[in-house]
């Protein structure tokens, strides 16, 4: 080989060794968040973290200050935990810790994928199979939540309704990071983490049409799965999935009349809980009302409101506050806000019948 034929190869080596550091450097997360609690009447808007693991899991790396410091920095008032029960040493983290609330929780394999359960505190003795599971988690105070739906025996109606869980994971950012795959790693090795993780921001389509097929969903939680583990650069570091990076990007706000473990899943048990891709715009409350007229509805900004029932749209309205009036026969709706074509906030089914007026969500 020439010196000039060695030196292009050297030069080409030192550029995109150089370009993988970039994985390695404090990258900006996106938009600077708000305050983590805003007050929505007599209730409090909570912004979450659910579906997380730290070290207490086999497979996780996540340490207990990196999780408080991201909390901070994304505005999060509470994360809810989901350990890896196999092989664990530890017992989840519980109760404040440099004001964010930490929900106990696990995440047990269960009916072709996993069920979480949250508010936890014990891993012993959680079944697998999803009807003593749900029963067990309910037993203990907690709350079952299917995870990965897209691959979950209990996305069939049937099977769902005979475990009975509280709701389940509209969103999973693992499974959605599987279905970018390389354009994914590439954009992390080069582009600001709020840039390189725009494409698991995508619609949740298949799980919105499972969503519509499924009866008795009470609410909705979206999965981050962070793990703070994988590492582009080996032991030199370059994590891929931070959790200052992953927190920014899907939120579980949920209303609650205190900020405490039992003050969430009360909130969460009742269905008093939003998804919001914050990934794609800052969301500090989104609210839901019933009046005469229909469903109020109040977002942050301008989106395409929808309210969606049975599946399917019943009114849709581009504004920032609008009134959503349902069909007579009009059963198991909830509301949409849409940012183009990425959906940007979904909320956990409304009740159906009406009712008295009064705030929902």
């Amino acid at each position: 080989m020439s010196g000039r034929s060695a030196a292009r190869v050297a030069a080409g080596l030192g550029a995109l060794l150089g370009l993988a550091g970039c994985a390695a450097l404090p990258w900006p997360s996106g938009f600077e968040r708000g305050s983590s609690v805003f007050a929505a009447g007599e209730l409090l808007d909570l912004r979450g973290s659910v579906h997380v693991h730290t070290r207490v899991s086999h497979d996780s790396h996540g340490g207990p200050g990196e999780l408080i410091d991201a909390a901070h920095d994304a505005g999060i008032a509470f994360i809810a935990l989901s350990e890896h029960p196999y092989r664990a040493q530890l017992d989840p983290a519980n109760g404040v810790i440099e004001g964010v609330l930490l929900i106990p929780g696990w995440e047990v394999k269960s009916a072709g994928a996993s069920i979480l359960a949250l508010g936890v505190e014990q891993r012993g003795q959680l079944p697998h199979d999803p009807v003593r599971l749900v029963g067990e988690i309910h037993q203990r105070g907690g709350l079952a939540f299917v995870a990965h739906l897209e691959s979950s025996e209990l996305s069939d109606p049937e099977r769902y309704a005979a475990a009975a869980p509280d709701g389940i994971e509209i969103v999973n950012l693992h499974a959605a990071a599987l279905e970018v795959g390389v354009r994914l790693a590439l954009g992390e090795l080069f582009l600001p983490a709020a840039w390189a993780m725009r494409p698991l921001l995508a619609a949740p389509t298949a799980n919105l049409g499972r969503f519509a097929s499924l009866p008795s969903v009470r609410a909705l939680v979206g999965g981050v799965d962070a793990h703070a583990k994988f590492r582009v650069l080996g032991p030199l570091g370059g994590k891929l999935d931070r959790y200052r990076d992953v927190f920014r990007l899907v939120t579980t706000h949920v209303l609650a009349r205190e900020r405490s473990t039992a003050g969430v899943l009360d909130a969460l048990r009742v269905g008093r809980s939003y998804v919001a891709f914050e990934g794609i715009a800052p969301v500090s409350h989104f609210g839901v009302s019933r009046t005469a007229e229909g469903y109020a509805v109040t977002a942050p900004d301008v989106a395409r409101l929808e309210l969606v029932c049975a599946g399917a749209t019943a009114a849709s309205q581009v504004a920032a506050e609008a009134v959503l009036r349902p069909p007579a026969d009009a059963e198991r709706c909830h509301v949409e806000a849409w940012q183009g074509d990425r959906l940007w906030v979904i909320t956990s089914p409304l009740p159906d019948g009406g009712g008295a007026p009064g705030v929902l969500l």
